[in-house]
C-alpha cells in the first residue's frame, strides 16, 4: 500500500442551462454537460494548473458528463479511465422527475430523508441500499490507497454517491450531516489524502475555481 496518496474528488459541471426544467438525474438519465458545466470543468482544470497539480490517474464513472467534466479538466491527460464504482446513485422511479412531481407522487417524506440525513428511500424502487453503495465507495478507495492511480488521483462523480466518501474519515459523514454540509454542489470538488493513519479530509464542496488546499 502506497504511504502518501492525494485524491480530489469533484462532481461533474451543471447538465441544466438557463429554462431547462429540472429534474433528478441519476445513474439511469445519462446527459451531457451544458455550457455552463463546461465553464465548470475548464474553470476546474486552471485551477489544478495554477497549484501545479497534475494527476497521474484520473477516474470517472461510466455516464456521459462525468467522461465530460474530466476530460475537459485535465485536457485528456492522463487518459480518463472509467469504473463503475463512481456512476451516481440510481434514483429509481424519482429519476427524470422534478423535486415537485416526486413530492407529489411519493410524499415528502422520503425526500426530506434523503436531502437532510442521505438516507435511502424506500418506496421509490431505489437499486441500492446504503450499505451497498457505501461499499462501491470503499471498493475504489481501497484501489487508490493500494497505489493503483498513483500517488495524486482525480476523481469525477456526482453528488449523490460523492457524500458516501466522507464515511472513509471517522466521524465526518455524520458531522457533515449535522451541519448539512455533506452535499457537493455542481461543479465543485472535496480533497482527502490517505497516509499511515488512513484517510483524512482536507476541504469539501469547494468552487471550481477555489485554490487547491491541504493534501499531502
Amino acid at each position: 500500500m502506497t504511504d502518501a496518496i492525494d485524491l480530489i474528488l469533484v462532481r461533474h459541471g451543471n447538465t441544466f442551462g438557463p429554462g431547462d426544467a429540472v429534474v433528478w438525474v441519476g445513474k439511469g438519465e445519462d446527459v451531457p454537460l451544458v455550457e455552463s458545466g463546461r465553464a465548470q470543468a475548464l474553470a476546474f482544470g486552471e485551477t489544478l494548473r495554477a497549484a501545479n497539480w497534475s494527476p497521474t490517474g484520473a477516474v470517472c464513472g461510466g455516464l456521459v458528463r462525468q467522461l465530460q467534466h474530466l476530460e475537459l479538466a485535465t485536457g485528456g491527460t492522463p487518459p480518463p479511465q472509467r469504473t463503475l464504482n463512481l456512476n451516481e446513485v440510481d434514483y429509481g422511479q424519482w429519476g427524470g422527475l422534478s423535486t415537485d412531481a416526486i413530492i407529489e407522487r411519493f410524499g415528502p417524506t422520503e425526500v426530506e430523508a434523503w436531502n437532510v440525513r442521505s438516507e435511502i428511500p424506500r418506496a421509490a424502487g431505489w437499486p441500492e441500499s446504503g450499505p451497498e453503495i457505501e461499499a462501491r465507495v470503499a471498493s475504489f478507495a481501497a484501489a487508490v490507497a493500494r497505489g493503483d492511480f498513483g500517488p495524486r488521483v482525480l476523481a469525477c462523480s456526482s453528488n449523490g454517491l460523492l457524500r458516501w466518501f466522507l464515511k472513509l474519515v471517522p466521524g465526518a459523514f455524520e458531522s457533515a450531516i449535522e451541519r448539512s454540509e455533506f452535499k457537493v454542489k455542481t461543479g465543485h470538488y472535496g480533497r482527502l489524502s490517505h497516509g499511515p493513519d488512513g484517510w483524512a479530509l482536507s476541504s469539501w464542496n469547494q468552487p471550481p475555481n477555489a485554490p487547491l488546499a491541504g493534501g499531502l
